[in-house]
């Protein structure tokens, strides 16, 4: 693979605003269309067990209306400027991000800025807005793998913030205040908690427009989250405190009347920059990536147990897990389950070879590559590094990375995360069909 092209990538330009905001732009000459994006270091993760959920909800409503511009005002304006406008909350962070036309650039940053800076949440609008997130929350409780997984991670994370659903639950969102809104809101719109990435057709003096748009982010700091340093478990069971007597640390069962089984099984992993996550990010890959991954040849192409099933992972500031996880019918699972352990022991116990290891490297590379098209996926580069590392971090580093991880390391992070008799086993199935 030929990364020459990749070796002398120009960073980003990087500016820190009057009130503490990072603005980053990257500009892209063959680009029609200009991107902004404005990213809130805080996430679902940093939230109390009373406030679970906020982030999401202040989410949406800003949208509601700001003292300018009504709801239907926002979506309008936007509208009439072929504005594509997005928002989501992650455990890590929020995000708003706006594409339009170097034209309609200064209108679309004047909406955006107003609709961020200015919300008001009226009375009215929250209590119709919170009506709209339990709806949502309602949603994915009756979409299978979604309440596996928020029972899964919560089990293995335990009391850590990133085991709480992003949506919070119906009792926290019923109970979100006016004062709290507001209060939530000048937290994670305080300056040092926000980080502007620009991408796409910058012309002269777009840099500018945004930083008198967000001047007024004041200089007041966020508490600082503190950086609960977790070391991986020896198991899953270690991390499962135990108080309903003859309970099994290994098992996590969820019935509801659907047809297939879905499961997750894993164990905890690692935060985001731990000297293991190249070594991870490549197991997953072998164990359940690409069409050739080991876990997909084993349970869907030679025994046919399974349409879909993967491997991936999640890594956080402090923490992490690792997960194979899918569906079948429930009478295959038993035997499913036997045949990713049979596959893990056999990765722990045969090793993997050079040609193995070097396929996966060039997959895990090719990803990178192609992530870097598009200026909406450059955008998004430009935050996750500020975010996540204070630093534009090269793909050539990344490419060093992935090529610096050996045989050896393979294996030691097989035998710590990927245990197959230390695996949290998490089933989401159908009820039990009643008894004559």
């Amino acid at each position: 693979m030929n990364l020459a092209p990749y070796r002398n990538e120009q960073a980003p330009r990087r500016e820190v605003l009057p009130g503490g905001a990072v603005l980053l732009s990257s500009p892209i000459e063959t680009a029609h269309a200009v991107t902004l994006g404005v990213f809130l270091r805080s996430g679902s993760q940093d939230e109390t067990a009373a406030t679970s959920g906020i982030s999401h909800f202040i989410e949406h409503m800003v949208f509601k209306g700001t003292e300018r511009h009504s709801a239907f005002d926002l979506a309008a304006g936007f509208d009439a400027l072929g504005a594509v406008v997005d928002a989501f909350t992650t455990k890590d962070m929020v995000a708003f991000t706006i594409k339009v036309l170097p034209e309609y650039f200064r209108q679309g940053v004047d909406l955006l800025a107003d609709m961020l800076l200015r919300p008001t949440f009226s009375a009215d609008l929250v209590d119709m807005e919170r009506e709209v997130v339990i709806e949502e929350i309602q949603e994915a409780l009756d979409t299978p793998e979604d309440r596996l997984h928020d029972a899964f991670s919560g089990r293995l994370y335990q009391g850590h913030g990133r085991g709480r659903p992003i949506l919070g639950t119906e009792f926290t969102v019923a109970n979100f205040g006016q004062d709290q809104l507001h209060e939530h809101h000048s937290r994670l719109l305080s300056g040092p908690n926000v980080v502007l990435a620009m991408s796409g057709n910058i012309q002269k003096g777009f840099t500018e427009l945004v930083a008198e748009a967000f001047a007024q982010l004041g200089p007041a700091p966020v508490p600082a989250v503190a950086a609960n340093v977790e070391q991986p478990a020896a198991s899953a069971a270690a991390t499962v405190a135990m108080t309903t007597p003859g309970e099994d640390a290994f098992q996590l069962e969820i019935t509801s009347p659907i047809i297939q089984a879905y499961f997750e099984l894993g164990n905890l992993g690692v935060r985001f920059d731990h000297p293991d996550r190249m070594g991870v990010y490549l197991l997953n890959n072998m164990l359940g990536g690409g069409m050739s991954s080991r876990i997909f040849q084993a349970v869907r192409e030679r025994e046919g147990l399974a349409y879909t099933v993967y491997n991936y992972a999640d890594m956080g500031r402090d923490i992490g897990l690792v997960s194979c996880a899918g569906s079948c019918s429930p009478d295959k699972f038993p035997r499913l389950l036997e045949v990713i352990r049979t596959e893990y022991g056999r990765l722990q116990g045969e090793g993997i070879g050079a040609d193995e290891l070097e396929s996966n490297r060039a997959q895990l590379k090719s990803q990178l590559i192609f992530s870097l098209e598009g200026m909406v996926n450059r955008m998004f580069r430009l935050a996750r590094n500020e975010i996540y590392y204070g630093r534009f971090v090269p793909v050539a580093e990344i490419v060093d990375l992935i090529d610096g991880v050996t045989e050896k390391d393979i294996l030691e992070c097989s035998g710590r995360y990927f245990d197959p008799d230390a695996l949290l086993i998490a089933v989401h199935g159908p009820e039990p069909s009643p008894t004559a």
